[in-house]
């Protein structure tokens, strides 16, 4: 923050370039307004019933445990890491409390409806809580630049910065906790009076339906709603978090030198590597997640897309067509042929999934198996088009520039613009990449919650009850393979153009199994769930295990006496040699600690914590004809 400061105040003083000052600083206006926004969301939404030790455990293992792995091991592994310490400590808890016998309260036990003067009070709370969170950050952001400033490393002009930032954050704290509060009363349950009398009787039936859901259910679905026991964890806190992770995210290039000093290139290639894993992820729960169709040849869509870019971005197009493009014109062609890629994927999802419409389970798993053998065996056989083992190198990566209207009149300023797409500058590889994320995720949010995504679902609860219910079986588990076949295909073509290159020997089975344990580790059917798990599983098997050997080689790492004492036992001894042997046992470890992934589904979290005391659901069919409420829970128009 310092050094993004000096570049505004002395730009002299910094090499900083003024637009990544500019951005920078435009990240820590955000950063800041979230903050202070969350902190008064947090102070009106907390129902007050929790112990002060548990509030800090909680804040202590969810904010500062991140941010001391981040800073230390870098981001990816950061992370990784982090999951791993919230997985031991959701079980721990869960143990301690089974142990001393808690049970919370339901949620309709903790929610009242708000009249008009609860409302103010806890508007008012947000304002107080938003100035003294303020106010404090401020008190102890002065004494940290105070003792820098003593021990000299902090320059003089920026004492300006240091108490125009203690008097603003208050004032700030102020007004953007009253936008807090403002969000917090968007899901408290109002009280009847002439202005919102619906509403109040919409809000009583909320509570009333609240007090038949089972104990799970319900706080699923009071997580909307205000007060709440775990604010942090609401629904309205998750925009909050979303907001920063946007921003995050849109401004990391900018920011990874002032977190993480040099080698950000290295960095950036790393993440645009785990951005596809992300997308191939995504596509495979289509099919394992949403279908229910286990799907052990996912990495053949993959080989297709990245040789159908390859074949057309490449002088191999001449050679299989004889048409011979210029490396511009066919850079050109990337972004037609990225739907391409993707359509002639999904083509071949089809084609594998009509001879597998009777198969289920064990069986299909055999046929999609063999099918992810067969593809890169093709490739290899056929030496004409692909180049055989040799694989094809030269494929051109994107080209976004306007040299074309170098001479037209009134657009030639605009010839100037250009993107260096060369592999030394990875930073439109990570937009593009992210862009690439934003749509698939996109598209499965809305193939979910459609109609083709209940059908999907209802396939994978009960086949037999689905078909019953005049679900299409053939359309749409061909659909679903086609979905996730498409999706593969995108990252495919990102991948060969990335790369520059492909090979057939890239694609194994094994890459299957690493895509199908990103789905079931994150959690399977959970959109979420699954992100976290492709980055999870790419940090640990390309980051963390592949890196064990540098690390250990270090004398001052803590696994170089372990190293140097195991090597004394076996000689010759490497982590590399057994990497696929802690990378299992690392899954094995997750399934038996988290058997329903990361972040997984509420459907399949309620399968599997499931337990006899939550009692039995109501659901419409219990509820007798004629009853309140009976023409709401069936849906009756």
């Amino acid at each position: 923050m310092n050094n993004v400061l000096l570049g505004l105040l002395a730009p002299a003083n910094t090499s900083l370039t003024p637009a990544t000052t500019v951005l920078a600083g435009l990240f820590i206006l955000i950063f800041y307004a979230t903050i202070l926004s969350l902190a008064g969301y947090v102070v009106a939404a907390d129902s007050g019933r929790r112990s002060t030790v548990e509030l800090w455990i909680d804040i202590f293992v969810f904010v500062l445990v991140p941010l001391v792995f981040i800073m230390t091991t870098g981001l990816v592994i950061g992370l990784a890491i982090s999951v791993i310490v919230w997985v031991v400590f959701f079980y721990v808890r869960n143990r301690i409390r089974k142990a001393r016998g808690y049970k919370p309260l339901r949620p309709s036990e903790v929610l009242t409806v708000v009249d008009a003067e609860q409302r103010e009070a806890f508007a008012q709370r947000a304002v107080a809580g938003g100035f003294w969170f303020g106010a404090i950050f401020a008190l102890l952001s002065l004494v940290v630049d105070l003792i820098f400033y003593f021990s000299g490393q902090l320059p003089d002009i920026l004492l300006i910065w240091v108490v125009v930032r203690t008097i603003l954050l208050p004032i700030a704290g102020y007004f953007l906790g009253r936008l807090g509060g403002t969000i917090a009363l968007r899901h408290v349950l109002s009280a009847a009076n002439d202005a919102n009398e619906e509403n109040a009787e919409s809000a009583i039936e909320k509570k009333k339906q609240l007090e038949v859901l089972s104990s799970t259910r319900a706080r699923e679905e009071a997580k909307d709603l205000v007060p709440n026991d775990l604010p942090l964890r609401s629904s309205g806190a998750q925009r909050f978090y979303l907001t920063l992770l946007t921003a995050f995210i849109l401004f990391y290039p900018i920011l990874d030198p002032f977190l993480f000093g040099s080698g950000t290139g290295g960095r950036l290639a790393g993440y645009t590597d785990a951005g596809y894993y992300v997308i191939l992820a995504l596509g495979l729960n289509i099919v394992v997640g949403f279908a229910g169709l286990l799907d052990l040849g996912y990495v053949a869509f993959f080989a297709i897309g990245s040789y159908t870019w390859s074949i057309v971005g490449s002088t191999q197009l001449a050679t299989v067509t004889g048409i011979t493009l210029s490396p511009a014109a066919a850079s050109w062609l990337f972004w037609p042929m990225l739907l391409a890629t993707a359509m002639i994927a999904a083509v071949f999802g089809v084609l594998l999934g009509a001879p597998t419409l009777r198969l289920r389970g064990d069986y299909l798993a055999i046929v999609t198996l063999g099918f992810g053998e067969i593809v890169p065996v093709v490739f290899l056989e056929l030496d004409k088009y692909t180049n055989g083992a040799n694989g094809i190198v030269g494929v051109q990566s994107p080209a976004l520039n306007l040299d074309f209207l170098r001479g037209v009149p009134g657009l030639s300023g605009l010839a100037s613009l250009h993107v260096d797409w060369s592999n030394f500058t990875p930073i439109p590889y990570y937009y593009l990449i992210v862009a690439l994320i934003v749509l698939v995720i996109f598209a499965n949010l809305r193939l979910r919650d459609s109609r083709i995504g209940r059908a999907w679902i209802a396939i994978r609860e009960d086949e037999i009850a689905a078909a019953s219910s005049g679900v299409n079986l053939v359309n749409t588990k061909l659909f679903a393979f086609a979905a996730g076949a498409f999706f593969s295909g995108i990252a495919g073509a990102y991948h060969a153009a990335k790369l520059g290159q492909v090979s057939p020997d890239a694609f194994s089975f094994g890459d299957s199994v690493i895509y199908l344990a990103m789905v079931v580790i994150g959690g399977i059917g959970s959109i979420p769930g699954v992100i976290v798990g492709a980055f999870a599983v790419y940090a640990i098997n390309q980051l963390i295990l592949a890196q064990l050997d540098t690390l250990a080689s270090d004398p001052n790492n803590v696994l170089n006496p372990i190293f140097v004492a195991v090597t004394h036992v076996v000689p010759g001894f490497t982590f590399g040699n057994i990497r696929n042997l802690v990378f299992g046992a690392i899954l094995v470890a997750v399934m038996i600690f988290r058997p329903e992934g990361f972040l997984p589904s509420s459907r399949r979290r309620r399968e599997l914590h499931h337990s006899e005391d939550q009692g039995v659901e109501v659901s419409s069919l219990d509820v007798v004809p004629g009853a309140p409420g009976f023409e709401e829970e069936v849906r009756v128009e």
